[in-house]
């Protein structure tokens, strides 16, 4: 039986908390890729596919907001947050599958990874049965 290892792109401009965010998936066994900028991260989606997308909601180019819009059809989405972000959070829910704290990285970024690839699959498969209906 072969086990799904998630392939997963992180998109942050922080060279140590990318370092940081693929250390701790990797060391969970997921395949990750790395971009630090937005145009970066379009370009890696134009030719690769991802089960999860890993980005933040604030980034000195546009910001995540951007590309969660631009891909929350296509790609489960996790969005690293502050926690004064909050108000931003609220806005955010049509197109993020998840939220993840900075704080929780280390501790959670693996699960918060699974889970957004988990609720992406079923809200899309709740979609179809609807359409079929």
């Amino acid at each position: 039986m072969d086990i799904l290892r998630l392939h997963v792109l992180l998109v942050n401009e922080d060279p140590k908390l990318l370092e940081t965010m693929q250390n701790c998936l990797i060391e969970q066994g997921f395949e990750v890729s790395l971009a630090s900028t937005q145009e970066q991260a379009l370009k890696l989606l134009g030719h690769n596919s991802y089960h999860v997308l890993v980005t933040d909601i604030t980034m000195p180019e546009n910001d995540g907001i951007f590309l969660a819009k631009r891909l929350a059809d296509h790609t489960p989405i996790v969005m690293l947050k502050n926690t004064d972000d909050q108000r931003m959070v609220a806005d955010l829910d049509q197109f993020t599958c998840c939220y993840l704290d900075k704080s929780e990285i280390h501790t959670r970024l693996a699960q918060a990874a699974w889970k957004a690839y988990q609720r992406f699959k079923i809200d899309r498969q709740i979609t179809r049965d609807r359409v079929a209906a």
